[in-house]
């Protein structure tokens, strides 16, 4: 074949080529414009769409997913990898939106009744379970049902449903009230096994983040700091639910401890024991299957024809329609919601920035029309350098004379707690899990290990300190030195840091510091804490504080402006993938699932640790009870 054959069928290749990437371009684009096209039609009709409320007064409160302080915000590309394997499909549901939705319909004449299943209920801090607890009770006072129904009830689940006027459930169902425990796997063993080196720094005898490296078992001072805050969590949820069911006290605390006999002394004579022993022991007034409960509540309220299901109203699009239009002008109050671990630079995927949120703080800072910054917190810390950051701008903002008031959320411990000290007034809910006031470090090393492979390093420095910590070379004397005194002097300055926020001594803070932690109540016996209430009550206290009359002032949510291109694309990431994999991903559901979304979030927590010195405030334990089921 000659040479110009040889160039025509390579150009005949190349062209079909062409045409097949500009094809698959042009494919791609129609998809794109398409896409664009169905989300702005829905965007259209659904902005036409005006909330009615269904004739039967009944409201209809479900949750999907977690209830959170703020939603998360993701890139693009983190979006469609969570879709991808499973985890696109968790809704987040706002606690302000619940709590101000239960607020608004307790005081509407139109809204006779609340009907609650919390059977898909993800998790929630015990401070936000508490909070959305009472305005349940609060709605029940205005003289209004609330009719629950599940298939079982969880510990989370339970404390909602037990503050209805009914509480229903499937006859095949139980309640699940096992009480807390908090269990962490220890790494000791193994790690000597491989011969890995744990340099571990820190200062506190309460600071157990870094136990399961030092040791096979909890110690006895994180034993008894986690069973007094625990303890006294674990009594407010029997207090709240033995209050609502009209139980005698103890009554929980004995099902729970002897469950397993009330099981045996039912075993065998019903298929329903668990559903049994809940009616039994005063949890649940019916067993009631699914089909049952629907007639019920049809019978009651009426059935909508067209959907064939009971007349009823969601309370979460009720609160979005009928929720007071703020205030356009006037002076200012800004909020911002600080979520996540904290971590050094800027913040992605529901985390804190130190330098995003501390140029949040620094808007609110420099405008004119902001009297005062609301800071609400749900954090149980992360970088020290990062904590301070934000912490820096808040007592600037003071300096500045604007009122800095801060609301503690589910948690607020350890860097969550440094970034409060400077505040004007420190507000948490009883059951908040705050304090945790230390810092460590922690640098595993690996010459042990890979000198039983034969390697090893070596080389010159030409000072005592030129020679950093290396993973492969260890740690040297003089920098085990450096790395201490450096956390010891971390420590030092966190203490004279809350010392200045709180008007109190050095050691004063020392005695109820230590890395132990504290509920809100406790943290409030201890002068940690200014007052017991919720974001409610801190706002006004920085109204009161600013001079601003009620109805004069406007709310402002300070966050990060967003790229709308990026939201768009995290969009079509998380819609084309959640209809392809049908929500759960290539990850299976069930206990695998669990244990592989669990192994993630252990594996995300390690990789958030970027502080630049190394040097963390950190509450692992926290963390475990910002997501309780």
């Amino acid at each position: 074949m000659s040479a110009h054959a040889k160039e025509n069928i390579i150009a005949k290749l190349w062209r079909w080529i062409g045409h097949i990437q500009h094809g698959i371009l042009r494919v791609f684009g129609l998809i794109v414009i398409v896409i664009v096209l169905i989300v702005l039609i829905g965007a259209i009709f659904s902005g036409d769409d005006e909330f009615e409320m269904a004739e039967s007064g009944l409201l209809n409160f479900s949750p999907n997913g977690v209830i959170v302080e703020e939603k998360s915000q993701v890139s693009p590309g983190d979006a469609f990898t969570a879709a991808l394997f499973g985890g696109g499909s968790r809704n987040e549901i706002l606690l302000r939106d619940v709590i101000e939705g239960l607020r608004l319909a307790a005081a509407d004449d139109e809204v006779t009744a609340l009907m609650v299943n919390f059977d898909k209920l993800l998790g929630a801090t015990p401070a936000a379970l508490h909070a959305i607890a009472a305005e349940l009770a609060a709605f029940r006072e205005a003289g209004k049902d609330i009719i629950a129904y599940g298939d079982s009830y969880s510990m989370g689940g339970y404390l909602l449903a037990s503050q209805a006027s009914e509480v229903h459930m499937h006859d095949m169902g139980g309640a699940v009230l096992n009480g807390y425990a908090i269990y962490r796997s220890h790494f000791r063993s193994l790690l000597d096994r491989l011969n890995v080196t744990v340099n571990i720094y820190r200062v506190g005898e309460f600071k157990s983040a870094l136990e399961p490296f030092m040791g096979d078992s909890m110690s006895e001072e994180a034993a008894e700091a986690n069973r007094f805050v625990f303890g006294e969590i674990w009594e407010a949820y029997q207090r709240r639910v033995e209050a609502a069911r009209g139980l005698p006290e103890g009554a929980i605390q004995a099902y729970a401890d002897t469950f397993p006999q009330l099981m045996r002394a039912h075993g065998g004579q019903s298929v329903n024991v668990t559903g049994r022993i809940a009616v039994e022991a005063g949890l649940v007034d019916h067993l009631t299957s699914r089909g049952a409960f629907r007639n019920l509540m049809e019978e009651r309220f009426g059935r909508d024809e067209e959907t064939r299901r009971v007349k009823s109203s969601s309370l979460l699009a009720y609160v979005e329609a009928r929720r007071p239009k703020p205030a356009q002008r006037g002076d200012v109050i800004a909020l911002i919601t600080m979520t996540g671990t904290i971590v050094d630079g800027n913040a992605d995927g529901g985390v804190i920035g130190g330098d995003m949120h501390a140029n949040l703080v620094r808007r609110a800072r420099l405008d004119d029309d902001v009297k005062a910054i609301v800071v609400r917190i749900d954090s149980g810390g992360g970088s020290a350098f990062a904590s301070e950051l934000i912490r820096e701008e808040l007592a600037q903002a003071r300096l500045d004379g604007k009122i800095v008031v801060v609301s503690m959320g589910g948690v607020a411990a350890s860097g969550g707690y440094w970034i409060s000290a400077p505040a004007h007034e420190i507000w948490a809910e009883p059951t908040t899990i705050t304090g945790s006031i230390g810092i460590f470090g922690f640098i595993p090393t690996f010459e042990n290990a890979l000198g039983e492979l034969g390697v090893y390093e070596d080389g010159v420095a030409l000072t005592e300190t030129a020679r950093f910590p290396s993973l492969t070379g260890g740690v040297t004397d003089a920098w085990h030195e450096i790395i201490q005194t450096n956390i010891e002097g971390g420590y030092e300055n966190f203490l004279q840091i809350v010392a200045d926020g709180r008007n109190m001594t050095r050691d004063e803070v020392d005695a109820v510091a230590q890395g132990r932690i504290w509920t809100g109540a406790q943290a409030h016996e201890r002068g940690l804490v200014d007052h017991l209430g919720g974001f409610d009550e801190a706002l006004a206290a920085a109204a009161e504080r600013a001079g601003l009359e009620e109805g004069r002032y406007r709310v402002r949510h300070i966050v990060e402006e967003r790229d709308p291109f990026k939201e768009f694309l995290k969009l079509i990431g998380l819609s084309f993938v959640s209809e392809v994999f049908a929500g759960s991903g290539l990850m299976p559901g069930g206990l695998l699932g669990q244990a592989a979304s669990e192994a993630g979030a252990e594996l995300q927590r390690i990789n958030m640790m970027n502080d630049p010195r190394g040097v963390y405030a950190t509450c692992l334990e926290c963390e475990a009870f910002r997501r309780t089921q």
